[in-house]
């Protein structure tokens, strides 16, 4: 007898739209993945029973943990998009493209319009955005707004901008949509399928991201990662049993994954004293926000009923090589005064754009770790909130 093991496994999410419920229409996505641990795991305590042959009484189940980790390459994708939702605990914020006479002035970097008020239209320091039908072909792309100057002037920086002084008729800004730390519950159901098995699935409920990951290295693929819990799991062995059964899986995506070498044309920070693209080195980076979940448990259920979320946590490591531009940082460290920092992440597929208003650091002294070694600043940094109440993190999409 021959025995293969299976390997094959297919995710499929689909939002709830009450906590725990498997909505009964809507499609479900397919979430690509590198690897993942969705798992039901019994908490067990043992019997304290004293008997007279010595003999264990066992253990009894008090408790389930419904937990997963996702870990996926980060890429332009909508199944994505959703779990970065449920990390934020918000919705993507779209507005409408403006559309007016710009001009562009590449020694101050100010955008200015000929009519209507940027700060009526809620554009923000921070905010990810597309300029379209420019004359100077170079200045229909991303840009960022480091400064709301009046109600007809931005600064902004962006790559390869160039002077545009007669007005583009007509041309477009478009804001990104935009994704900040919010209050709202966004659950999932999700299925759990080995292909290899007859009809084999673990379904999960109630879903919900506690943790969001980014790690980017140069040389390296961007990589991402999600935790989540749930309260409701279940092993079920018939096709008819399947939460997707008679519903339409989406294909997974197949956008291109960033990679931390060639597809970050941005980063910026305000350690100059005026937000600009950052002229600082950086080696590695990454962010990771922890929604600091309470677990909400009741007699008579093993796992538990529902999740409070907790302070929205984000830790950022930093590495940057030690130059006169990243020396910059060193008064930060013992003043504690706040910087902002933003990063883009960009390929043919797609783009998303990072921003944190307020981040403080800490890092010890630059020190020689040996012969041949370059020096670096290696920093600890967590993102608080804005000085007029901005969201500590703000994500962007193209």
């Amino acid at each position: 007898m021959s025995v293969a093991s299976s390997n094959l496994v297919r995710l499929a999410v689909i939002e709830e739209t009450v906590y725990g419920e498997t909505p009964v229409a809507g499609n479900f996505d397919a979430p690509r993945f590198v690897s993942e641990s969705y798992s039901a795991t019994p908490e067990t305590t043992e019997s304290k029973q004293i008997r007279t042959d010595r003999m264990s009484s066992g253990q009894v189940v008090t408790g389930l943990q419904v937990e997963a980790t996702h870990n996926s390459e980060l890429a332009k994708e909508l199944a994505l998009e959703k779990y970065m939702e449920s990390s934020m605990f918000n919705e993507w914020d779209v507005k409408a493209i403006i559309n007016g006479d710009l001009t562009y002035n590449a020694a101050t970097r100010e955008l200015t319009r000929a009519a209507g008020s940027w700060i009526t239209d809620g554009i923000v320091k921070g905010d990810f955005s597309t300029l379209s039908g420019m004359v100077q072909t170079a200045n229909n792309t991303q840009i960022l707004v480091t400064e709301v100057v009046s109600a007809t002037v931005l600064k902004i920086v962006g790559k390869g901008l160039v002077n545009e002084m007669v007005a583009a008729i007509g041309a477009g800004f478009k804001r990104a949509d935009k994704l900040t730390i919010g209050v709202a519950k966004k659950s999932f159901s999700m299925e759990k399928a080995f292909l290899d098995l007859t009809d084999k699935a673990i379904i999960y409920k109630g879903m919900m991201a506690k943790t969001m990951d980014l790690s980017i290295s140069y040389g390296d693929l961007i990589s991402t990662a999600f935790g989540f819990s749930g309260n409701y799991s279940e092993a079920v062995d018939q096709a008819v049993d399947f939460i997707t059964d008679g519903r339409t899986i989406n294909a997974q995506a197949t956008t291109q994954t960033f990679n931390g070498s060639i597809d970050m044309p941005f980063v910026a920070n305000s350690l100059s004293g005026t937000f600009e693209e950052a002229a600082i080195c950086v080696k590695n980076l990454s962010l990771k926000l922890d929604n600091n979940f309470t677990p909400v448990t009741c007699i008579g259920k093993a796992a538990p009923e529902d999740y409070t979320p907790g302070t929205a946590k984000i830790d950022v490591d930093l590495s940057a090589y030690l130059e006169d531009d990243s020396w910059s940082l060193m008064p930060y460290k013992l003043s504690q005064d706040p910087f902002a920092f933003a990063f883009m992440v960009k390929n043919s597929g797609g783009w998303y754009g990072y921003y944190m208003p307020a981040l403080q650091a800490t890092f010890d002294d630059p020190a020689a770790g040996g012969q041949n070694q370059d020096i670096l600043l290696n920093m600890k940094a967590m993102a608080k909130v804005g000085a007029t109440g901005e969201s500590a993190l703000a994500i962007y999409r193209s």
